[in-house]
């Protein structure tokens, strides 16, 4: 079940911020993803070692108005980043 895998970033991708856009890059295969800001924060606390459980948990606690769609947007956004190459799933140790 995906809520007990870890997703790692990739670090082959860079954060490219200008104006009000946010973008994945990773110039060795000059690929680039959007980002919207619920997909960027995903992907700032990927990289804490956190299952895709545990933040689902962490973000409705602070977001409780958005408690019903948080658990499809994580996994949305997680499963996007996955096939796009700039998270890697890997399992809970």
């Amino acid at each position: 079940m995906i809520d007990s895998r870890i997703p790692e970033t990739n670090p082959e991708f860079t954060v490219e911020k200008f104006d009000n856009e946010i973008l994945l890059y990773a110039p060795t295969d000059t690929k680039a993803v959007y980002l919207n800001e619920t997909a960027y924060l995903i992907w700032e606390i990927c990289g804490n070692k956190k299952t895709v459980g545990d933040i689902i948990q962490l973000l409705e606690e602070e977001y409780p108005d958005a408690k019903a769609s948080i658990r499809d947007d994580v996994i949305a956004a997680v499963n996007t980043l996955t096939d796009s190459g700039a998270l890697i799933l890997v399992d809970e140790q």
